[in-house]
């Protein structure tokens, strides 16, 4: 039960983080970067990581998936302070239009442990024509 109060309260809880080689893409292209998953003050067990690529409407703050970018089964233990990093590659959809004022592209990267916490991140991208 402290556990999960201190990881709600995002207290020296393991986090992931999306680390891209560049944030603006086109259609088709090669997405390169890594998960950096860095180690809080107690040690947690990851059961999985899930990256999707959704879109976000900017007036009225919905997300939609658009797909499924990667998802990585583990039974990993994360020490504290330890730091891992594990490649990222996803080839962008060739029928997404381009940015707009009006929507925009996210990676939605969710770090699920064993207990069923969880942490999220978020990386805005941007599609060019």
């Amino acid at each position: 039960m402290f556990k999960k109060c201190l990881h709600l309260l995002k207290i020296g809880s393991t986090n992931v983080d999306l680390v891209l080689d560049a944030y603006e893409y086109k259609s088709g292209e090669l997405v390169t970067g890594y998960f950096e998953i860095k180690g809080g003050k107690l040690n947690q067990k990851i059961k999985r990581l899930e990256c999707d690529l959704i879109l976000k409407d900017t007036n009225t703050k919905k997300k939609q998936g658009i797909e499924s970018a990667t998802t990585i089964l583990m039974t990993k233990t994360i020490n504290s302070s330890e730091v891992t990093k594990i490649p990222f590659k996803y080839i962008i959809p060739t029928e997404l239009q381009s940015t707009s004022k009006d929507f925009i592209y996210l990676f939605q990267t969710k770090i699920i442990f064993h207990d069923n916490l969880r942490d999220m991140d978020y990386d805005e991208i941007k599609i060019c024509s």
